[in-house]
C-alpha cells in the first residue's frame, strides 16, 4: 500500500525540478499539476506497454493521472497501482508529487455482475438504474463506498486525491428513454447527487480522499437539452451541505470541435461553464481533446500515417469489405443454425444469443456511415469483441465449449477481425484527406495553432492556450504518444485564445467535416 497524497509543497517540488515542462494550480484544490494528465480510459492490463508509456510519463514529470473505476473493468486501475508501486518503491517518485484522480458511477462487466448476485440475494443498491444490458448507473453512497474501497486497492493507494461522480447525467437519458418529464427526472437526480457529495463529505473526514467532484458530458450543453446539469446548481448544493465543503473540480469534453464549454451562456449571469468554474476556484480538467464526437461523427485530431506499399483505392477496399461480409454471412448462419440449436441451453438462453449473431446484417446497413477509422475502432471494442465473449462465458457456463464450437467461435472473431481491417483500410485514406484538410485551414485562420509539429500537438496547444483550463487529458498508450505530448508541453505559450479565436476555431472543423 502506497501512504501519503499530494500536497502543494510536493507538486511545487516537482514542478520547480522540471522548468521544461508547463504546470499549473489546480483551482482550488491547492496542489500543483502538469498541464497535461495521463488518460487511462483504453489502458488495461493486457499489454504491457501501457505500462511503459505510464512509467515513461512519470518519470519525465507528467504528475497528473485521470482513471475511472469502470475504465477496462478496474484494469486501468490495476495498471495504475502496479506502475506506482514499482516506481515508488525504487524512490524514483514521491507519493506526494503525484495527484491521482478516479470515478465512479458507471456500472459494467465485473461490477455489473456483482450488483445482479447482491440483487439476486435480495440486498440491490439503492438508486440502482439499468440503461441497457451490461451497462448500469449507481451514485448511491453504499455503492460508492464499496467501489472507493475496490479503487483504493486496485491503484494500492491509502487515498485518492480526488473522487469524482462519473457521468451522472446518463440517469437523465436512461429517464428520457422511459420517458420520464425532464423536470421530475432532473429533481430526482439532484436528489441523488446530494446525497452523493453528502456520503463524499464523509470519505474526506475519513481521510480516503482529499476532494470530490464530478465528470458530465452535458455541462457544456444547451439548458434545453435532456441531460444537461447545471454547474451553478451542483455549487450551491455544496455551499448548502457546507461552507468549507470539498467540492473542488469538475471535468467534461472539450476540444477545438467542441466548444460548448467556453461558448455556451448556459449558467447564471450569462457564464458559461468555464467561466463559472473560475469564479468559483474549480479545479478544471477536460477530455476528449483528441477524440471530437459531432452527433454520429467520430474522428480523431491526429496527423494519419499512411503507407504507400499499404494503400488501396475506393473501390478495391469496397470489395474487400463486400467479400468480408459474405464470409460473416456464413459464419454466422452456420451459428445460428446448427451450433447453438445442437447445445444444451435453454430455448430462451439460444433464443437470445441469436439475437447477439447479428454482425453481418448491422454492417451491411451502416457500414458506408461510419466515417471514420475511429468509428470502427469503437464498433470492433463495443460491439464485436463483447459478443465474442459474451457468446463464449454463456456457453462454457453450461460446460458445452467442444472442440467444434471453439472452432466456430474462433472463425467467427477471425471474421470479424478481417473486416475491421478491411473496413480501416477504407476509411484510413479518408481520415488522412481530413487532417490535412483541418491542418491547411488552421494555418490559414490561425497559424500560431500549426506552430508545431503535428495535429495533436495543435489540438494540445488549443487547450493550453485557453485560460481556465487546468489540466487537459490525453490517452497516452504508446511511449511515442508520450514523446509527442512532451514535445509540445516543453514549447512555451505566446498567446492566449480568446472566445473570438474559438469561435473561428470551432466554425472551421464544423466546414471541414460538413465537406467531407
Amino acid at each position: 500500500m502506497i501512504t501519503g497524497k499530494a500536497t502543494l509543497e510536493g507538486t511545487q517540488r516537482l514542478a520547480q525540478a522540471n522548468p521544461h515542462l508547463a504546470y499549473r494550480q489546480f483551482g482550488g484544490f491547492d496542489v500543483w499539476i502538469s498541464q497535461v494528465g495521463f488518460g487511462t480510459y483504453r489502458i488495461d492490463e493486457q499489454d504491457e506497454q501501457y505500462q511503459h508509456a505510464l512509467r515513461k510519463a512519470l518519470l519525465e514529470g507528467i504528475n497528473l493521472i485521470d482513471t475511472s473505476s469502470m475504465y477496462a473493468n478496474g484494469s486501468a486501475e490495476k495498471v495504475i497501482g502496479h506502475v506506482l508501486k514499482q516506481l515508488v518503491d525504487e524512490e524514483k517518485i514521491r507519493r506526494e508529487e503525484l495527484v491521482i484522480v478516479s470515478k465512479a458511477g458507471i456500472v459494467v462487466g465485473e461490477d455489473s455482475e456483482e450488483t445482479m448476485k447482491r440483487t439476486a440475494a435480495g440486498k440491490p443498491y439503492q438508486d440502482f438504474t439499468t440503461v441497457h444490458e451490461g451497462m448500469s448507473i449507481c451514485i448511491h453512497p453504499e455503492y460508492l463506498q464499496d467501489q472507493l474501497t475496490r479503487s483504493l486497492q486496485r491503484l494500492q493507494l491509502e487515498q485518492i486525491d480526488c473522487y469524482m461522480l462519473h457521468n451522472p447525467e446518463w440517469y437523465l437519458l436512461w429517464a428520457k428513454m422511459n420517458k420520464i418529464k425532464q423536470q421530475e427526472a432532473y429533481e430526482e437526480l439532484l436528489e441523488r447527487i446530494e446525497k452523493a457529495f453528502l456520503h463524499l463529505e464523509k470519505e474526506v473526514e475519513a481521510g480516503r480522499i482529499q476532494c470530490y467532484g464530478v465528470s458530465a458530458n452535458s455541462f457544456g450543453s444547451n439548458p434545453k437539452e435532456f441531460d444537461f446539469i447545471a454547474l451553478d446548481t451542483l455549487w450551491e448544493m455544496a455551499e448548502k451541505i457546507s461552507p468549507d465543503h470539498h467540492f473542488r473540480v469538475i471535468q467534461f469534453p472539450m476540444n477545438m470541435y467542441e466548444s460548448g464549454p467556453l461558448l455556451e451562456k448556459n449558467h447564471g449571469h450569462g457564464l458559461s461553464a468555464l467561466r463559472f468554474a473560475k469564479e468559483k476556484g474549480l479545479g478544471v480538467m477536460t477530455n476528449r481533446t483528441l477524440d471530437v464526437t459531432a452527433k454520429e461523427k467520430i474522428f480523431r485530431l491526429t496527423d494519419i500515417r499512411m503507407e504507400p506499399e499499404t494503400v488501396i483505392d475506393e473501390k478495391e477496399a469496397t470489395q474487400k469489405i463486400k467479400a468480408c461480409l459474405d464470409r460473416i454471412d456464413e459464419v454466422e448462419d452456420q451459428i445460428v443454425d446448427h451450433i447453438l440449436p445442437a447445445l444444451k441451453l435453454e430455448r430462451d438462453e439460444v433464443k437470445e444469443l441469436k439475437k447477439k449473431v447479428t454482425a453481418g446484417a448491422m454492417l451491411r446497413k451502416y457500414w458506408k456511415k461510419l466515417y471514420s477509422s475511429a468509428n470502427v475502432h469503437n464498433v470492433q471494442s463495443l460491439l464485436f469483441e463483447p459478443v465474442i465473449t459474451d457468446l463464449r462465458k454463456s456457453i462454457a457456463k453450461h460446460g458445452e465449449m467442444d472442440g467444434q464450437t471453439l472452432e466456430w467461435l474462433d472463425t467467427y472473431k477471425e471474421t470479424l477481425t478481417q473486416a475491421t481491417d478491411a473496413l480501416k483500410s477504407y476509411y484510413t485514406p479518408k481520415d488522412y484527406q481530413r487532417a490535412q484538410a483541418i491542418k491547411k485551414e488552421l494555418s490559414r485562420v490561425r497559424p500560431h495553432l500549426m506552430a508545431t509539429d503535428t495535429l495533436s500537438q495543435a489540438a494540445i496547444r488549443t487547450m493550453r492556450a485557453t485560460p481556465d483550463v487546468h489540466g487537459i487529458l490525453v490517452g497516452m498508450r504508446r511511449e511515442h504518444y508520450v514523446d509527442d505530448v512532451l514535445a509540445e508541453l516543453q514549447r512555451p505559450l505566446d498567446a492566449q485564445l480568446q472566445e473570438e479565436d474559438w469561435q473561428t476555431i470551432t466554425q472551421t472543423l464544423k466546414a471541414v467535416i460538413g465537406a467531407r
